[in-house]
């Protein structure tokens, strides 16, 4: 035989086997497909009631807030008590604003917390605002939601978050 031909018929047979090799399916024939991974999208943490947003200067100050649903299913009726005992409060006292605000869950994106007045006010939240000046004794705030709010999409018969934002009135 023609060497030239042994040596062509060997690289052939040693690329055929190598080939082979490579196309062939690993576990005995069994075709295999990749599998997508898709990484999970966080979900977002519930937001949790009551949500209360206060200006660093009343820091000292005990803030609550608590909710009631009214009886006929309407609404919720808020309460805030600012008690001012072991603050430093100047004889002229210190003028506040509170803007209670109430949304349904399903209503907002997942996780949604609104970061200022304004974001309530441009979003549609049902909100109220009212304002009093604390001295040295406690001072309540209340509002009805929706009922005195211009937005009366509030359904207390789904999930909902309610809070306040706190702010002195410079």
């Amino acid at each position: 035989m023609y060497p030239c031909k042994t040596a062509f018929l060997a690289i052939l047979i040693v690329l055929t086997a190598l080939t082979a090799g490579c196309a062939s399916s690993p576990g005995g024939g069994e075709t295999v497909t990749p599998e997508a991974t898709i990484p999970p999208s966080p979900t977002p943490e519930p937001v949790d009631s009551p949500v209360i947003v206060s200006d660093p200067r009343l820091s000292p100050m005990a803030i609550t807030l608590t909710a009631s649903e009214m009886s006929d299913g309407t609404g919720v009726y808020l309460t805030l008590i600012i008690d001012p005992k072991g603050a430093a409060i100047a004889r002229n006292g210190v003028p506040v604003i509170a803007t209670f605000f109430a949304y349904n869950t399903v209503e907002e994106a997942g996780g949604f917390v609104p970061e200022s007045v304004d974001e309530i006010r441009s979003a549609g939240l049902p909100y109220r605002s009212v304002s009093d000046t604390i001295y040295d004794a406690p001072v309540s705030f209340r509002a009805s939601l929706p009922a005195e709010s211009e937005y009366k999409n509030l359904d207390i018969g789904k999930e909902y978050v309610y809070g306040v934002f706190v702010n002195i009135r410079d």
